[in-house]
């Protein structure tokens, strides 16, 4: 993968003000100059959209008037969606054109982005000589790697012949477009879909990946399918619709001094690569057929191409049989590994074609499809891998010594011929270990002064409390990999091995927020966030609880309450705004990467109890009041803070504890003394309708709990008076007595479906 710097054309400076370089992933034996870099501005843009199927997308028809020339445009819309659209102009409007689309809101990049060409127990296995050479046993239909079950690969090329025997189900959706016929009428990108994903038993060949999802993305491409969208905004789509991987076997020359309109495509291009990397896709390109060969057509040897220079695309060369570089394969610095293509001693790679053949066809377009289905299949088995480590697992493991000494000593190799085995095994060894799967609830609570967490499946210590130490907000990553809490005035963060802990001077004053993968001052991770007395916010790293930024949030003008910070839903902070007595109370969104605080909701009263958010953030309930004993119960929609919800708490009772069951929101209520304290527990209840019904009388705290390790997959810890049980009992789980007598708590994280109460 490329680093990105700015550059100039022909004298004068391309209008992209000076940046960051894009960095995902660097190599090792110095930097590639780049071909474009993207402004702070508009990478924000990019960074801010949501990939999404059901963002818009209307690809345009291609005209016949040939003098017109195709605008690209790409936008982040108010739905946080990118959206790809192509305008059709005379030549001599598309510089007006394009200064009046940069001057509306959201718009990313606009231009006419440059012509692409292509590069170009079964029976045909041993024709296969690709698999044998990247580490499968001669002949032999099975892959010492994963087959890429529960990975989706893109295939952006002149389309795919979803109806060749050896795809059977490959194909599971088409971006279709205006006036596209033959759904391959070239045969490329069906040559380079079977390279990938050709399916077992089906009388032909084995792809790398045989069991891949592929998504078919037809692009426009010189001589092979001139009305198909441009590859961006094919680009743009897959990720949209959930690509893991993107294969992009094309490209086209960029002239070393690019003029202003060829700049403002590559602007484009280098967007939509952008948008992808950013959001944990491998992208991965043909190197080019450009080589010294005397057979090659380009302008120049060795020649750069655009996508295959751009940041954050991984280029892939192309060997012969015998691991020689073949002679049309482009050597140049760009080059970032290489893999099976054939070449010059007129050996091939077998491939499907259209109508239910096959064919031999040699290139560098043949080559990336390996690289870009090995990167597919590393996600399916390792998911929660990002596309940076999957891609730099690629080039860590790729390995130099099986090519011609030759061909190691010049450009053109990068780092070697694909490993896939090696990359798979890097990549599962770097994932950090995960105490439980994500699907699983959590469970913490305390029992003789000690704070426990339940996993699914054991008991595990987490730390000693002080005497009188009080556990007042606690919160688990989404993966369960990670426990993080305010007990007492101390901070602390546990692994499920390691404890950190740290003195913070809000956390004897309020509850803390946890925030995964967010930005915030210039910085982007997972942190802990807290808020005095003043508003003012200290946050920390989740892996060191050492501070990492203070900030001061930006409220309106009219919003001129005490602020107290009351927790995370849904990536953003929930922050209370009281007015006092002669002035409204509401409830705030606060943005944490600006700081901005824009959406709000009117309750009643000052906080009473913790909020409570569902599973996926997208609800959030909020205990508010002018004392415990005259609360309500506020259910917000938690993207726009729409009220869903209002439910006073019932008479003579106080809210201990919410959290939601499924969708449903349940609440421990404790019945009061006449000083409106807690004096006995008051039982669970559910809201219904907006009214609240009692399941029980004496359950003093309750959680459901999914995903459990045992016979039983659903079942809820309760605490008694003086005990603690599992209902329905586990059957390999703690017992009652190994649970003790629960002083504290439950808590646990929210359950995606609703456990029945027993």
């Amino acid at each position: 993968m490329k680093r990105g710097v700015l550059w100039t054309v022909a004298g004068v400076c391309v209008v992209i003000v000076a940046v960051v370089a894009i960095v995902l992933i660097t190599r090792d034996d110095g930097d590639t100059p780049s071909t474009v870099a993207l402004a702070d501005e508009q990478r924000a843009l990019l960074d801010s959209a949501v990939p999404s199927p059901d963002c818009p997308d209307e690809p345009a028809a291609a005209p016949d008037d040939d003098s017109l020339v195709a605008l690209d445009v790409l936008r982040v819309d108010e739905q946080d969606c990118l959206v790809a659209s192509t305008e059709y102009l005379p030549p001599d409007e598309v510089e007006a054109r394009r200064a009046e689309l940069m001057a509306e809101d959201g718009i990313v990049a606009a231009g006419v982005v440059g012509e692409v060409a292509v590069d170009a127990e079964d029976d045909r296995r041993d024709d296969q000589w690709p698999l044998d050479r990247l580490g499968a046993e001669v002949g032999s239909p099975d892959l010492p790697w994963p087959d890429g079950d529960d990975a989706v690969l893109a295939v952006l090329d002149s389309g795919i012949d979803e109806t060749h025997p050896d795809l059977g189900d490959a194909v599971v959706e088409r971006r279709h477009y205006p006036g596209e016929g033959k759904h391959d009428a070239n045969g490329h990108g069906t040559h380079v879909a079977g390279i990938a994903a050709a399916r077992r038993d089906n009388g032909g060949i084995i792809g790398v990946a045989p069991r891949v999802s592929v998504l078919d993305v037809p692009v426009r491409l010189k001589d092979a399918n001139e009305n198909g969208p441009s590859w961006p905004t094919g680009l743009a789509w897959a990720v949209n619709h959930g690509a893991d991987a993107v294969n992009m076997s094309f490209g086209g020359p960029i002239p070393a001094e690019p003029d202003v309109e060829q700049a403002h495509g590559l602007e484009v291009a280098a967007a939509a690569v952008y948008f992808a990397v950013s959001n944990d896709v491998v992208v991965v390109a043909s190197g080019g057929n450009c080589g010294p060969s005397p057979l090659t057509d380009c302008d120049n040897d060795n020649q750069r191409q655009n996508p295959a220079s751009l940041p954050g695309v991984i280029a892939v060369g192309a060997v012969q049989e015998d691991f020689d570089l073949a002679g049309y394969s482009t050597r140049n610095e760009d080059i970032d590994l290489v893999a099976p293509g054939g070449g010059d001693l007129m050996t091939t790679v077998l491939s499907t074609y259209p109508g239910g053949g096959h064919k031999g066809i040699q290139g560098t377009s043949q080559a990336a499809p390996h690289v870009a289905a090995a990167a597919a299949l590393i996600r399916g088995a390792a998911p929660e891998a990002s596309g940076d480590a999957i891609g730099q697992a690629l080039l860590d493991t790729a390995d130099l010594d099986l090519l011609d000494e030759g061909d190691r000593e010049g450009p053109g190799v990068g780092h070697g011929f694909l490993d896939i085995t090696g990359a798979l095994d890097q990549v599962l060894a770097g994932l950090p270990p995960a105490m439980t799967p994500a699907e699983r609830t959590h469970a913490v609570f305390v029992r003789d002064d000690e704070l426990v967490a339940f996993d699914g499946a054991q008991l595990v210590p987490v730390l000693t409390l002080d005497p009188g130490a009080e556990v007042r907000w606690v919160d688990w990553a989404a993966d369960g990999s990670l426990l993080v809490g305010v007990v007492g005035g101390e901070l602390f963060a546990w692994d499920g091995s390691e404890l950190v802990e740290t003195a913070c001077g809000w956390c004897s004053e309020s509850r803390g927020a946890f925030l995964e993968d967010v930005h915030v001052d210039g910085a982007t991770g997972d942190f802990i966030v807290g808020m005095d007395y003043t508003g003012a916010m200290t946050w920390y790293d989740v892996a060191t609880l050492e501070e990492a930024a203070a900030t001061t949030p930006a409220f309106p003008a009219d919003a001129v309450g005490t602020k107290t910070l009351l927790g995370a839903v849904g990536g953003q902070l929930l922050v209370h705004e009281s007015g006092g007595a002669q002035a409204s109370e509401r409830v705030w969104l606060l943005d944490p990467a600006s700081g901005a605080a824009e959406l709000s909701a009117d309750v009643m009263g000052s906080p009473q109890a913790p909020i409570a958010a569902a599973a996926e953030g997208e609800q959030v309930a909020v205990v508010t009041g002018y004392g415990a004993c005259s609360a309500e119960v506020t259910v917000l929609e938690s993207a726009g803070l729409t009220e869903l919800a209002v439910a006073p708490v019932p008479e003579d009772l106080i809210v201990e504890e919410m959290f939601f069951n499924g969708e449903a929101l349940y609440a421990t209520l404790a019945q009061t003394a006449s000083n409106c304290s807690a004096l006995q527990p008051g039982g669970l209840w559910r809201l219904d309708g907006g009214q609240w019904q009692q399941l029980s009388e004496d359950t003093a705290a309750a959680r459901p709990l999914e995903g459990i390790e045992d016979a039983v997959e659903q079942s809820w810890l309760i605490a008694y008076p003086g005990l603690a049980a599992f209902d329905p009992p586990l059957a390999d789980g703690p017992s009652p007595e190994e649970l003790g007598a629960v002083t504290d708590g439950p808590w646990a994280t929210p359950t995606r479906t609703e456990v029945p109460w027993p």
